[in-house]
């Protein structure tokens, strides 16, 4: 039980960093993956406004110069080099900085075209990768597409282009090649993701490390409620034999009457529920080790022998299929006190004159075991089925019971579910046409 509660810790905190991580890539990719093109667009727009051209790289200025230069007096009597500034997509005013090698980094060319969409101009100085007639056929379809920026591939080759207006009220195509920025953002994406696995790795080491103290007051807590459980049951053992042979004696020299039998089966009740609270208690408590191959259709066939009595005898009728040689990995008592426990709930909750079914098969891979258990229960229509396998709970409190020996305490398919998941398996409870249902599967 123990190893699955960590297990699970440590699970769901991997899990957890796992989005967190995700996430954080994700929107940081996206993030530069549109501030790539953002730039790009910026540079653009600065050629469109400057007729396709980025200009005298000998005259550009930097972004610090024509601060400076703006807030200074002019005393010299010449202009001041007008400011280009511009929004990025995240609507911040920002300025290009063309100096040094930047001019020579970017690649372009513009067409400009005539209202009557004839070509005026092809500026491809900038550009060795596109001839004339590449350029003005690219461009010509750019001009009819209905938005006026984005980018395309040709080749090897990725381009962003902008498409504006003219003063004239013609219209200029500029295309950059963005293949090296967009290379760089995809290889900075690999690399984020990458550094992402490596971290998770990290991370999941120092939680499988850390898991222990994680869960430790939790540990000692249920090992302080087994550790009572037990020695209390141990102790209730020893009045509760006191009270049984000090009732059979007095049953002895006063003769039985319906107290005393009344006692004696309060006592058995209560014998029974100390031996499932420290079965309850020890649950979990089995190695790998201690499981076997165990031939499941023969600890069907014996409870079913050992409950045909009572059954009968209740005017029911008990109706078997069981499959020979199903085998499954546990323990032999564990398995049979799984049917024990199901028949038993079954008699009990059966309508009067009602059905109880009892089928045994091989999974559809023929690897494991399916064990269905039913019973006709008109009532069981509203009864909330997800809860049956709680401790102590009890959908009906009668539990449609002629007398005090078929009542329970609802512990019974709490400890068929324990033992069911300790021999790695699956049980549920569902109810359909009138009949509720109890599926094991190993």
């Amino acid at each position: 039980m123990f190893k699955k509660l960590q297990f699970r810790f440590i699970a769901i905190t991997t899990l957890s960093i796992t989005i967190v991580m995700i996430v954080l890539l994700v929107v940081l990719n996206i993030y530069n993956y549109g501030a790539t093109y953002a730039e790009s667009y910026r540079i653009l727009r600065y050629i469109a406004e400057n007729d396709g051209e980025l200009g005298d790289v000998n005259e550009q200025v930097s972004v610090e110069r024509i601060v400076d230069d703006a807030e200074e007096e002019n005393t010299s009597g010449t202009a001041v080099p007008e400011k280009k500034s511009f929004k990025d997509f995240m609507g911040r005013s920002s300025m290009l900085d063309l100096t040094g090698e930047n001019p020579y980094m970017i690649r372009y060319y513009s067409v400009t075209f005539n209202r009557d969409k004839s070509v005026a101009s092809v500026n491809i100085k900038h550009i060795a990768s596109v001839n004339r007639e590449r350029a003005i056929e690219q461009s010509t379809e750019l001009l009819t597409h209905a938005i006026h920026h984005g980018h395309f591939t040709d080749g090897m080759h990725v381009y962003t282009f902008i498409n504006r207006r003219t003063e004239d009220k013609g219209r200029i195509v500029v295309v950059m090649d963005s293949t090296r920025d967009v290379a760089d953002a995809t290889s900075i994406i690999r690399r984020s993701f990458l550094l992402g696995v490596m971290c998770l790795i990290i991370f999941a080491v120092i939680i499988v490390f850390l898991s222990k103290k994680a869960i430790a007051p939790l540990m000692r807590n249920m090992e302080n409620q087994k550790a009572f459980i037990t020695n209390a049951g141990h102790e209730l053992k020893t009045p509760l034999a006191v009270i049984k042979a000090d009732t059979e004696v007095l049953e002895m020299s006063v003769g039985a009457n319906e107290w005393t039998k009344s006692i004696s089966n309060q006592v058995d009740r209560l014998t029974v529920l100390v031996g499932n609270l420290i079965t309850l208690a020890k649950m979990g408590e089995l190695d790998k080790e201690d499981l076997s191959d165990i031939d499941f259709s023969e600890c069907v066939k014996d409870s079913v022998d050992n409950y045909k009595v009572i059954i009968s005898n209740q005017e029911k009728e008990l109706k078997t299929e069981i499959t020979d040689k199903v085998r499954v990995r546990g323990t032999k008592d564990g398995l049979t006190e799984i049917v024990n426990i199901l028949l038993d709930n079954a008699q009990k909750y059966c309508d009067d004159k009602g059905k109880i079914e009892v089928d045994l098969t091989h999974t559809r891979k023929n690897s494991g075991a399916k064990l269905v258990v039913s019973n006709d229960y008109a009532r069981g229509k509203d009864v909330d089925y997800t809860k049956f396998f709680e401790r102590f709970y009890r959908a009906d409190t009668s539990h449609n019971a002629k007398d005090a020996k078929n009542s329970g305490y609802g512990i019974g398919l709490s400890m068929a579910e324990g033992f069911v998941e300790e021999f790695g398996g699956k049980i549920a409870a569902d109810y359909r046409d009138g009949r509720i249902y109890f599926t094991v599967i190993f």
